[in-house]
């Protein structure tokens, strides 16, 4: 594990914020291996150094992991399925303790964040955070004229209204690249077929920070949290 500040180490552990973990120092109450120091800029490793807070250890925080993953389509967003059919986890059985962030429906494919991060899983999924994800959708059949204006603005849905952040034609009545900050089950599904257009391919490309990029389907890579 690389080398880190002490106050951040501390704060990581849960003990305090960073900004009182700083006090804490500041105060003479934090030691390393034995040795009170108030210099804020002191680093140590966690997993070799010893540091204590007022006479007590302090942890070394548990690594969190988290990975891109290009779910498939015909996979199943849950840890297990009654209908016997593969699941995200079938991908991670040597990582146990992942979760998925949030879903994507059996029959769409593209980026799936996994992880064991509790906070960073809330961030991501949670509507009052507003993440923002891309998909790039084939459609197939013919909508009214304005359909394009109407996905932007209001569609009425069994669940209330809803509407696209953003919509950009990639291919001119065949290719759209929808953004969206809704939740809901196969949200952009059925705002497509609500005006009479089917989506015969979904893939989903960013969420927040987050980019498939060229994870081709079935493959993961570990990245850092942003």
């Amino acid at each position: 594990m690389p080398k880190e500040r002490a106050q951040k180490i501390i704060a990581a552990a849960g003990l305090m914020s960073r900004r009182h973990a700083e006090e804490a120092i500041r105060a003479g109450r934090v030691a390393l291996n034995g040795e009170v120091f108030t210099d804020l800029g002191r680093v140590l490793d966690p997993d070799t150094d010893h540091l204590t807070l007022d006479g007590a250890p302090v942890k070394k925080p548990e690594r969190k992991r988290l990975f891109l993953f290009h779910k498939p389509k015909g996979v199943v967003t849950t840890k297990d399925d009654p209908e016997g059919r593969p699941t995200v986890m079938d991908f991670f059985r040597d990582l146990p303790g992942l979760n998925p962030v949030g879903r994507l429906d059996f029959d769409s494919e593209g980026l799936l964040l996994m992880t064991d991060d509790g906070d960073l899983l809330l961030k991501l999924t949670h509507p009052r955070y507003g993440v923002r994800k891309v998909y790039e959708v084939d459609v197939e059949g013919k909508g009214p004229r304005d359909f394009r204006k109407r996905l932007l603005e209001s569609v009425e849905l069994s669940d209330g209204p809803g509407k696209f952040d953003e919509l950009e034609v990639v291919l001119p009545g065949t290719r759209y690249r929808v953004t969206v900050s809704e939740g809901r089950n196969r949200f952009v599904r059925r705002m497509f077929g609500a005006l009479g257009l089917s989506v015969v391919r979904l893939i989903r490309i960013r969420m927040g920070d987050y980019e498939l990029g060229a994870l081709k389907p079935g493959e993961r890579r570990e990245v850092e949290s942003t």
